[in-house]
């Protein structure tokens, strides 16, 4: 497996919509001014992918991730093998929790449009677009009540903004805690 990376994401049960019984919660100030956010799908298989959405940080109208950290060149526009995982912050709780990952993912610098026939329907019309993409079957949302492995916030940890590429002595101890958490996690790819 090539880098790891984080991505910060608002909390939900399911990542297959919002629902009644699953609305995003801890997303920055988008979601509760409408409802939602491009993350909403993130663990909603299409035609044997999974597309997830990170908001990146965006500039005026320039949402990029910098995949140079993830080893890619300058000119690259897309790196692949990379493990995503997904953190968010606990509906009741101060802990930032893994609520799931993606191996052997492709992260692209620029957001990406869904498939036109995708089931990544948003309330105004329009479908989500992701900036990363894996096979289904290299994916793993983690049930709400096995979501215990922490991610550190602060200095040296997860700050303000959404991705976190782990660098430094706590980045380094943290993705180890994470890749035992995942080697020792029995997943079932499509809960619910």
């Amino acid at each position: 497996m090539g880098q790891m990376v984080f991505f910060n994401v608002a909390w939900m049960n399911y990542y297959k919509g919002v629902t009644p019984n699953d609305r995003p919660t801890h997303g920055g100030a988008f979601i509760p001014k409408y409802g939602y956010g491009f993350e909403v799908y993130n663990f909603l298989p299409h035609e044997g992918k999974m597309y997830g959405f990170v908001e990146a940080g965006c500039k005026p109208k320039l949402c990029r991730i910098n995949i140079t950290k993830l080893n890619a060149s300058k000119k690259d526009s897309s790196v692949s093998d990379i493990l995503v995982i997904w953190v968010a912050r606990h509906p009741k709780e101060p802990s930032t929790l893994v609520v799931g990952w993606y191996k052997n993912a492709t992260v692209y610098t620029d957001r990406q449009k869904s498939p036109a026939n995708s089931t990544r329907r948003l309330p105004n019309g329009g479908n989500a677009p992701y900036f990363a993409i894996a096979d289904k079957e290299n994916c793993c949302l983690v049930p709400t009540d096995k979501r215990q492995c922490v991610i550190p916030r602060g200095e040296g940890g997860l700050g303000q903004k959404n991705i976190w590429y782990a660098t430094g002595s706590l980045g380094q101890k943290t993705k180890a805690k994470v890749l035992d958490y995942i080697n020792n996690h029995k997943c079932n790819t499509a809960p619910r």
